[in-house]
């Protein structure tokens, strides 16, 4: 009978395929076998787009930030698996760093290990960039500044004092680390999002998003074949945007003075450090960055948004693969780079 071969007709179906087979050969069996066998592709489409457009979500508080997996295109069960590998790619970069991310000379094995190494040659290509606006070895610096309840800004002899064991060029020069206090907080989370994106590509997955406090890994397109739509935050209007990006297979990275910071004497004072000053940088108040790598994209994030748009343009235009979005110190005008013509755009709430 004609019958009896549809199954390798569309493939071996499993036990709900086979059931439904076996409800249209009896339903339909007085009809021509090429009906037959559209009937049966038609339910096996219907249940392959389901699939294909079912999302499933994750979030775990790793790194000091909450961090939220989504991915498309298959079960529950293998969904759950690939988010749990991603999320151990994600932890394992915690249990080297920490979730301060602040290394001194106790941390000799950090320091030694590859995964270091990664960060610091991600960090140089950063700084060379940057015009050292973005410095890894700002930890003494760092380590003074504390946001919480009541916080007041360090003593300036404190920042001076500290500010000597600061600069990425002399580390790279002498190769030692006795005087020096790394930072990696400005990469390694973009590098825990390399990492995660990667294992979920290597799965097999086309659709998927990573978004590590803000830092974010985009694998392929929405399931509907369109562009991620990234809504960049108002820096100076909490719950609102300033403007949105069409994007697709990218990472996406910001920096902003709104994510940490205290007002004292009326002033703002946030968590992006200038290295040459010791204090928060006036430049800009948010920049986004676009870039295949996300680890660079984290630290250039941190690098531009201290350098502010008229010097850091010039930069992004002469890299390749590299695009931003600069909000100036007045948390309203714009400056974006060339290569997101037709991706950008300004929000307007309806």
């Amino acid at each position: 009978m004609p019958g009896q071969e549809l199954p390798h007709a569309i493939g071996r179906p499993g036990g709900f395929e086979k059931e439904v087979a076996s409800q249209v050969m009896r339903r339909y069996r007085y009809l021509p076998p090429v009906l037959v066998i559209c009937a049966i592709l038609g339910l096996t489409i219907v249940r392959s787009l389901k699939t294909r457009n079912q999302q499933y979500t994750d979030s775990r508080i790793v790194l000091g930030t909450l961090v939220e997996i989504s991915v498309w295109g298959t079960g529950e069960v293998s969904a759950r698996a690939a988010v749990d590998s991603a999320f151990r790619e994600i932890a394992e970069v915690e249990s080297l760093f920490g979730d301060g991310m602040v290394i001194g000379l106790k941390d000799a094995g950090v320091v030694a290990s590859d995964e270091f190494n990664h960060l610091m040659d991600t960090s140089q290509q950063a700084y060379l960039m940057a015009g050292g606006f973005f410095d890894p070895t700002i930890g003494s610096v760092s380590r003074l500044w504390q946001f919480g309840e009541g916080a007041v800004p360090p003593p300036e002899d404190s920042i001076a004092l500290a500010l000597s064991s600061v600069g990425l060029d002399h580390y790279l020069e002498t190769g030692s680390s006795q005087h020096v206090v790394f930072d990696v907080g400005g990469v390694a989370k973009g590098y825990a999002v390399d990492r995660a994106a990667g294992k979920l590509r290597a799965l097999g997955f086309r659709s998927a998003i990573i978004n590590a406090g803000g830092d974010l890994g985009l694998i392929g397109k929405r399931v509907d074949g369109e562009p991620w739509k990234i809504a960049i935050r108002h820096p100076r209007q909490a719950g609102t945007f300033i403007a949105c990006l069409d994007l697709e297979d990218i990472s996406v990275a910001t920096s902003g003075d709104y994510e940490k910071f205290f007002l004292s004497g009326g002033k703002r004072f946030h968590h992006i450090l200038d290295p040459h000053t010791g204090r928060p940088g006036s430049r800009s108040t948010g920049v986004t960055v676009v870039t295949p790598n996300a680890c660079l994209g984290d630290a250039l994030a941190t690098g531009l948004f201290l350098l502010g748009h008229e010097q850091g343009i010039p930069v992004v235009e002469a890299a390749d693969g590299i695009d931003a979005v600069f909000v100036y110190s007045n948390g309203e005008s714009l400056a974006v780079s060339s290569g997101l013509a037709g991706k950008f755009r300004r929000y307007e709430s309806e």
